[in-house]
């Protein structure tokens, strides 16, 4: 799936050695010797095995206009104890809004797959169906973040080029160009992001479109990032969306680190269940 992750996700973020310091992930090569794809591998390497976040998300315009929406985001690692795919399996996501009413319970199932396209579930809990979809360009309601966005990548999800490092903020950042493979089916043709030096923290991602348009900008904010068994995360971040005008907080208001998770709490039928 086209999936920026942070995030994170972000959440482009999520997953790895609980407890290792990110420096540590990388003290066999001398800074300069880094390629990027060795620092997004140390983004992703800045990751719990497991985890479920609570957040909410507040998004504006220019207008004034104001709304809020809740998601429960649980996340897993599938890769064996030698980092490779168990059945071609690298990662899988469940994301479900807890608000709005009219959309609570509803829900989503991401399978990041190796080598394969991914596998993309939804749930509308007024109609009581599962069916197969493209997240393509989906939006998370009525915000500026689209599931790509917020569902975590994987480094094998595209090709890395180290630009020059800068300054933002007073921090030192690595810059790396990332363009997701064609079997991603990403809305992007590349992004670029900022990664502090200290935690492998993207604080600044930079978006384009496939016209090669810059269309967003995600923000982190460097004060908030929280540091929880040697892992460095993100609590508020900002998404813009330069054509609309418009933004996106993210805030995360509880995260649940390494828990013990049953793998058949990813099974395709619990979406279904409330």
């Amino acid at each position: 799936m086209q999936r920026m992750g942070w995030i994170l996700a972000w959440w482009a973020l999520a997953a790895g050695a609980a407890g290792a310091e990110p420096s540590a992930k990388r003290v066999a090569k001398a800074d300069a010797e880094m390629s990027g794809r060795d620092i997004y591998q140390c983004v992703v390497d800045n990751r719990f095995r497991s985890y479920i976040q609570d957040t909410r998300l507040v998004s504006g315009d220019r207008g004034a206009a104001v709304q809020e929406s809740r998601l429960l985001m649980t996340w897993s690692s599938f890769r064996d104890e030698q980092e490779q795919p168990v059945k071609g399996v690298l990662s899988k996501t469940i994301v479900r809004y807890t608000d709005p009413f009219d959309l609570r319970f509803s829900g989503y199932l991401v399978v990041n797959n190796d080598e394969r396209p991914n596998d993309q579930f939804v749930y509308l809990n007024a109609r009581r169906k599962v069916r197969r979809v493209n997240l393509r360009e989906e939006a998370v309601f009525g915000t500026d973040f689209t599931f790509e966005d917020i569902v975590p990548n994987e480094v094998e999800d595209g090709d890395y080029k180290r630009l020059p490092d800068e300054d933002l903020e007073g921090r030192r950042v690595y810059v790396v160009e990332v363009i997701p493979k064609e079997s991603e089916n990403s809305e992007y043709s590349k992004y670029v992001i900022h990664v502090d030096k200290s935690s492998c923290v993207p604080l600044l991602n930079r978006y384009w479109d496939t016209k090669g348009v810059e269309v967003k900008q995600l923000n982190v904010i460097a004060e908030k990032i929280k540091t929880i068994d040697g892992v460095h995360w993100p609590m508020e971040l900002t998404m813009k969306n330069l054509q609309l005008e418009s933004f996106t907080t993210m805030l995360v208001e509880n995260l649940d680190a390494n828990p013990k998770l049953d793998r058949r709490s990813f099974d395709l039928r619990r979406l279904e269940s409330h």
